[in-house]
């Protein structure tokens, strides 16, 4: 199964002192390694960024944002319930941080964990100080979606297409969602804005491709396909439109 992790906000957080000034060296030995950590993942290097990560956890371990980058390291690392326990940490420490839940619900989708996943970016969608909520309202969509509920995921995905007409991902997810309702007409025009939206989406112009299979429109599909295979020839999606190019010679 396809990583959901893209729809994690993976912003590297500045470093947050906790605690009181006794400890002063302790938290700026922290911030060092936090900071080592976050050029770490940026490479990326997530067993270096892991390392540095602890190193900051043993010296601030009540520092929210450290929590929040190793549960972020252990999730790309695919490491789920190490991940699961520190972005619960992060929360407890943090209970008012909307990224957080957002990135919880992220690692439940990778879990399959659905109605988890539904909770969380509930609460961080509805969160009028999370400067993201497209995002999340589109992760809401796509719990939604992987348990059938095609209308409620259609109905995620268009709040957030109303506060960002041109995220693309939503477009691509809404475009799904139509499909699985059986409507390809619709299905059709949000894959094309998609690939409208961002030319070298791939997964757009996988989906585009499907769409006019369904209406067989067999030259419109494989001139998405061959797009697919131009953009990404080696990745899942550039391997499945490589063997629908074959079906239709």
């Amino acid at each position: 199964m396809r990583l959901f992790i893209f729809s994690i906000l993976l912003i590297l957080l500045g470093f947050t002192a906790v605690g009181c000034a006794p400890g002063h060296d302790r938290v700026q030995q922290a911030e060092v390694h936090h900071t080592l950590g976050i050029s770490y993942m940026r490479e990326p290097n997530l067993s270096a960024a892991l390392r540095e990560f602890l190193k900051a956890a043993e010296l601030a371990p009540r520092d929210p944002q450290i929590q929040q980058s190793l549960a972020q390291t252990y999730h790309l690392m695919r490491a789920y319930a190490e991940a699961e326990r520190h972005y619960l940490e992060a929360i407890r420490l943090a209970p008012r941080e909307a990224l957080y839940h957002h990135n919880l619900a992220a690692l439940y989708l990778d879990m399959q964990r659905w109605d988890d996943a539904i909770v969380r970016f509930r609460t961080a969608a509805q969160d009028l100080l999370f400067d993201q909520p497209t995002v999340a309202f589109t992760g809401l969509g796509m719990a939604h979606y992987q348990k059938g509920e095609y209308l409620e995921a259609v109905s995620a995905y268009q709040e957030a297409l109303q506060r960002s007409r041109r995220y693309a991902p939503a477009r691509l997810h809404l475009g799904e969602a139509y499909l699985a309702l059986n409507k390809p007409d619709l299905a059709l025009e949000e894959f094309r804005e998609a690939v409208r939206i961002d030319p070298a989406y791939a997964q757009a112009h996988y989906q585009l491709g499907l769409a006019y299979m369904k209406i067989n429109q067999q030259q419109e599909a494989a001139a998405a396909f061959r797009r697919v295979v131009d953009l990404s020839p080696d990745s899942e999606v550039g391997r499945h439109a490589q063997n629908y190019l074959r079906l239709l010679q």
